[in-house]
């Protein structure tokens, strides 16, 4: 496919990544393996407020462990020893429109595996990890361990704050120039689509596997969220550095730019996020045990990141032709042609207003897993859609305004979102 060729050749970035690691492997993670309302960092137990695109582990759910993960009857990483989870918001295409019809009917092929499972998304994932390969440098993440790189609330820019230098857009152009930006390209067209790119804290207080805010137990380098060492004396600790990159393939909406409800930039984060600053990434530990220490102690065999000679040593498996799917714990849609985002999420910019959407989805189990193009049977409700009896409208200075927008609400449809784009992945540690 010639877009995952380019895509290869698009993140061959290694030059600047060699002054900093001596060691990395590469590897083409193989699909998503649901994208709903589940963030078992942020919202254990519950309904999160926004949808998530998920890697990794089948045990992901509103509830997970080290444990629990391990026992995942497949994984969507091709090492099979790592189910862990990798999860970011997933990004949809805010339109106008004065036709009803035109939304239910309007459909993008390529957003869809096709009509057997027209609420997948496509994907390819590559992923790097790369470190230091001095044995013993870098420690493998404790069981439970768990952190949140980035602020969904945020919308707009600290450029001295580390933890906002660590998420990065480019424009990509495979026939010209890709341009990095601190948020989504704004007035300008990508045409090869837009990678998001975002770096986790990789240094550690050595004793708490999370902490309140899913932040306070890690720090950034100390020079930089991909440059620089552990030296805080009260993050003693250095663990493998997570950089995750999506490839969105945004460009594929450039005919329905025009009926965009912000043509200049149409897309938009499912935390109501249309800036970009407000991306953000959680990671749950599911590695096998001791299998990620002898990774970095001694997969470093190769200087071009070929991970069989990894395989080879028996260090860890791969199997890059397998799937791995889970049936819904939410019963909510949130791909295709939506007339709000799911959760409600107003759309905000250039601040941001919290607000709780008054209705829940039902909650079903069991969650099966799948590995065909057309999932099994679904789980059934055993907790029902709820509401509350105090609503609350999103109407505010934070709600994005211009052109046939709002500021409150709609109560009837005048905009559709798009969901479901392409999305490539990819993801470091260093």
């Amino acid at each position: 496919m010639s877009f995952l060729r380019n895509i290869v050749a698009a993140v061959s970035v290694l030059p600047v990544f060699l002054h900093l690691c001596a060691a990395y492997w590469l590897m083409a993670a193989n699909n998503i393996i649901t994208t709903q309302r589940i963030d078992p960092v942020v919202s254990p137990g519950s309904v999160a407020t926004h949808v998530h695109s998920v890697l990794g582990g089948s045990n992901f759910g509103l509830n997970t462990s080290t444990a629990v993960l391990r026992n995942s009857s497949c994984t969507s990483i091709p090492i099979p020893e790592d189910k862990s989870n990798y999860w970011f918001p997933q990004m949809y295409f805010q339109c106008v429109t004065l036709n009803t019809q035109f939304t239910t009917a309007f459909q993008l092929p390529v957003l869809t595996d096709g009509p057997t499972a027209p609420s997948r998304v496509l994907a390819a994932t590559l992923s790097y990890y790369l470190f230091n390969d001095t044995p013993g440098y870098t420690t493998e993440f404790p069981d439970d361990f768990r952190m949140i790189s980035g602020d969904p609330t945020l919308r707009t820019l600290d450029p001295s704050s580390f933890a906002q230098q660590a998420i990065t857009f480019l424009c990509l152009d495979f026939n010209g120039k890709s341009n990095r930006y601190n948020e989504l390209p704004l007035g300008i067209s990508c045409p090869s689509g837009i990678r998001s790119q975002i770096n986790f804290p990789s240094c550690w207080n050595g004793n708490d596997t999370d902490s309140s805010d899913h932040k306070s137990h890690v720090a950034f380098l100390s020079t930089g969220p991909d440059n620089g060492t552990c030296t805080d004396p009260n993050f003693p600790v250095t663990l493998p550095r997570i950089f995750m990159e999506v490839y969105w393939i945004s460009q594929v909406f450039e005919d329905q730019r025009k009926s965009a409800m912000t043509p200049s930039q149409p897309f938009v984060f499912a935390n109501g996020d249309p800036t970009g600053y407000g991306y953000h990434a959680d990671f749950f530990n599911g590695w096998d045990s001791g299998v990620l220490q002898k990774a970095l102690n001694g997969c470093n065999c190769n200087p071009y990141g070929d991970a069989t000679c990894c395989v080879n040593q028996g260090i860890f498996g791969m199997n890059t032709s397998s799937t791995c799917y889970i049936t819904n714990s939410v019963d909510e849609q949130t791909l295709g042609t939506l007339a709000t985002l799911p959760g409600a999420n107003p759309i905000q910019a250039p601040c941001y207003q919290q607000y709780f959407d008054p209705t829940t989805p039902a909650i079903l189990s069991p969650v099966y897993t799948y590995n065909g193009t057309v999932g099994g049977p679904t789980g059934t409700v055993v907790i029902p859609a709820q509401t509350a009896l105090a609503t609350q409208t999103a109407d505010g200075s934070c709600i994005r305004k211009g052109g046939a927008e709002s500021s409150r609400r709609p109560s009837r449809l005048v905009s559709c979102i798009y969901g479901g784009l392409v999305v490539v992945v990819g993801s470091r540690l260093l």
